[in-house]
């Protein structure tokens, strides 16, 4: 626990570290710019990354909040929300460990699966070398978006080893779901892996890694498309989804192309949820130079 506690502060200090020095360096920038012949807006001295984005609505709520001065009156009302320090750097801290978590954890699974299946392995980099002809090194999400083998696979992996086992949600009025009656109030926990893995769902082969069961997309996978849930529905779903799959494809592309990769004969398949589902022993895999 000492060492969990030393690891955590010397975290928020850092995050708190990068927030100060990037508000200083705003403000510098702001008062050598006061009127701004280009129309600069405020925003852009904070950067458009999300940090600078929360950074310039917090400057803004100080202002609007701040009483007006004489001869003055208020253009406008209160547009945010009056973000703390200590609330940027929590923020901050959601988007930077959840965003290299689940996507080191989706890459490490498909490495898996493919290291596994030699046939899909090849079908990905028969698409990958195809895709890095035509567009290079630089593709953008619409390109991406037309990788189907990979999505395929992406998605399969998601399925079988979706990093977030659980959701929880809280009832905000009480309802009833068949015969059963759930308060308002009363934390309600899906069980992500195990309706993943639902026969009755999924068919008789649910424990088997077969990409084509995606091969029309989601909605058309399973017998309720609602039972696909790696990033979660509604409005508290996972906000990075696109960029993780976007990211997942892009790394797969450039390995694929360059490697095959074989399971090592140390590989012991021990997946083991540790707030995610992560592989106990690790996922030790053989590189070999790919030759046309």
């Amino acid at each position: 626990m000492c060492r969990i506690r030393k690891l955590k502060e010397e975290v928020e200090s850092l995050f708190m570290e990068i927030i100060e020095g990037r508000r200083a360096a705003a403000l510098q920038a702001m008062a050598g710019h006061i009127d701004d012949e280009d129309g600069q807006q405020k925003n852009d001295y904070y950067g458009q990354d999300l940090l600078g984005l929360m950074l310039a609505e917090m400057e803004a709520a100080k202002l609007e909040a701040a009483p007006p001065l004489r001869g003055q009156r208020r253009q406008r009302q209160q547009l945010g929300r009056m973000y703390t320090s200590r609330q940027l750097m929590d923020e901050c801290k959601t988007f930077f460990f959840t965003g290299h978590e689940t996507t080191w954890l989706l890459l490490t699974w498909t490495f898996m699966l493919l290291a596994s299946s030699p046939t899909w392995q090849h079908r990905a980099r028969q698409e990958a070398l195809l895709f890095l002809h035509q567009h290079g090194d630089m593709p953008d999400f619409d390109m991406l978006s037309r990788l189907k083998v990979l999505g395929m696979i992406l998605l399969e992996s998601l399925r079988l080893y979706t990093p977030a086992t659980l959701l929880a949600r809280e009832a905000f009025s009480s309802i009833k779901v068949g015969d059963l009656e759930i308060p308002k109030g009363l934390s309600v926990w899906v069980p992500v892996l195990a309706i993943h893995h639902d026969k009755t769902i999924w068919g008789e082969d649910a424990d088997e890694f077969k990409p084509e069961r995606f091969s029309e997309g989601v909605v058309k996978a399973c017998k309720n498309p609602m039972a696909f849930m790696p990033f979660s529905f509604g409005p508290r779903n996972c906000v990075g989804q696109n960029f993780a799959m976007m990211e997942a494809k892009i790394v797969l592309c450039m390995l694929l192309s360059q490697f095959t990769f074989h399971l090592s004969p140390s590989y012991r398949h021990a997946p083991i949820c540790i707030l995610t589902l992560q592989p106990k022993h690790g996922v030790p895999i053989i590189l070999r130079h790919f030759r046309p």
